[in-house]
């Protein structure tokens, strides 16, 4: 059986060696490494393509060792693991609140604000910002429940997925 797994590393030295090694443990072989130092995701990390070979089982084994790792699994096969999401954050939006916004829903476990945008209307309570969040496919409907919360927090009325 072949899987083909994409995936996030720090880009510090002997990580890719840190994974390799339980994977092969497990009996999986590792067919291909795709390891371009010259991308980096938003966070520094550098996403890591790799072709394991082995048994149904051995490839089970290895996809929980690579989680039990705390690594992002941006793609299994060709499928995203990670579910991008457009909101609108609409009120009286000033800089203040909008960072603290944003640096609150960065605090949430596996949901990462990775594009904002203001419009300023003429009076603030008629401000927009447009904000665009990725977590994992599992993780959307909860992310955007600790969205509406925090937006409440903050006097905004968040108009979900666009």
């Amino acid at each position: 059986m072949r899987l083909k797994v994409l995936i996030e590393l720090p880009d510090t030295p002997g990580q890719l060696v840190a994974i390799l090694q339980p994977l092969s443990s497990l009996g999986a072989n590792v067919s291909t490494i795709i390891h371009d130092h010259d991308k980096r995701t938003a966070d520094g990390k550098v996403p890591v393509r790799l072709t394991l070979d082995g048994s149904r089982d051995a490839l089970r084994k290895g996809m929980e060792v690579i989680r039990e790792m705390d690594l992002t699994i941006i793609e299994i096969d060709g499928v995203l693991q990670k579910h991008k999401q457009t909101l609108l954050l609409k009120g009286d939006i000033t800089t203040d609140n909008l960072t603290e916004t944003v640096n609150k829903i960065d605090e949430l476990s596996e949901v990462n604000v990775i594009g904002v945008n203001l419009i300023m209307g003429p009076q603030l309570d008629e401000s927009v910002c447009k904000m665009i969040i990725e977590t994992r496919s599992n993780k959307g409907n909860e992310a955007i429940r600790q969205i509406k919360e925090i937006s409440k927090e903050n006097n905004l009325f968040l108009i979900k997925e666009i």
